[in-house]
């Protein structure tokens, strides 16, 4: 039982970590482009446009089309190439973002921040 209430417990954002609604993460992200990080190595980068719709790309990899959708307290995306959504609690923690990832939930967060760099799509859509 009491292993049961930790995994619970490890699966929520902490008690300092409210979750951003969707009118709040689209505030802080529409017109942006952030790169997403974890263990300080950015991996990849994400231009939020109107409508909650996006553009993600693993760095040096095509870039997918797609959007996001507030679910409960979490924020969701989903992609052109994948019929399963990636669900985040993200938070501001007032130098930039945090999301932890909520299906499997992980301890790790991800840090996400605002890029002056472009995005750089590689392949057939570049343009697109």
């Amino acid at each position: 039982m009491r292993l049961a209430v930790a995994l619970c417990l490890a699966a929520l954002p902490a008690a300092a970590e409210t979750p951003l609604s969707a009118e709040a993460f689209d505030a802080l992200t529409l017109g942006r482009t952030m790169t997403w990080a974890e263990y300080g190595q950015v991996y990849g980068v994400e231009l939020y446009l109107p409508g909650r719709r996006v553009r993600w790309t693993v760095l040096g990899d095509d870039c997918k089309a797609g959007h996001w959708y507030p679910d409960g307290d979490r924020i969701c995306f989903l992609y052109e190439d994948d019929p399963l959504p990636d669900c985040w609690w993200i938070t501001d923690t007032g130098t930039g973002l945090m999301a932890r990832y909520t299906d499997p939930p992980r301890d790790e967060p991800v840090q996400v921040r605002e890029t002056s760099e472009a995005l750089a799509c590689f392949g057939p859509e570049i343009g697109a």
